[in-house]
């Protein structure tokens, strides 16, 4: 699993093997508590990391937490980024590589 930093949320990422899917989990950097966790096709991903640059560039806003250092709300972020919440399923076009 990479280990990233996104807006002061440390992200995990691991590509599922044999799908077109990545699983994400984020933790709070300072005591590495699981906050959330969510399963998006290499399209989402490509969408989540574009708006992630934006965010630490400067160029999008991006929801804060009232919590130490300010994190992003990465649940609502994420909902914004890609109209679902981590709770929905991901898009139907993941199909297994052959």
């Amino acid at each position: 699993m990479s280990d990233l930093q996104w807006l002061g949320n440390r992200v995990q990422m691991q590509d599922i093997d044999d799908t077109d899917l990545t699983y994400l989990q984020w933790r709070r950097p300072w005591h590495g508590s699981l906050r959330g966790y969510l399963v998006v096709s290499s399209e989402e991903r490509a969408l989540v990391e574009s708006a992630v640059e934006e965010a630490t560039d400067g160029r999008r806003d991006h929801p804060r937490l009232d919590a130490a250092g300010q994190p992003t709300d990465l649940e609502a972020f994420f909902a914004e980024v890609l109209g679902r919440t981590p709770g929905e399923p991901a898009p139907v076009d993941a199909t297994p590589s052959a």
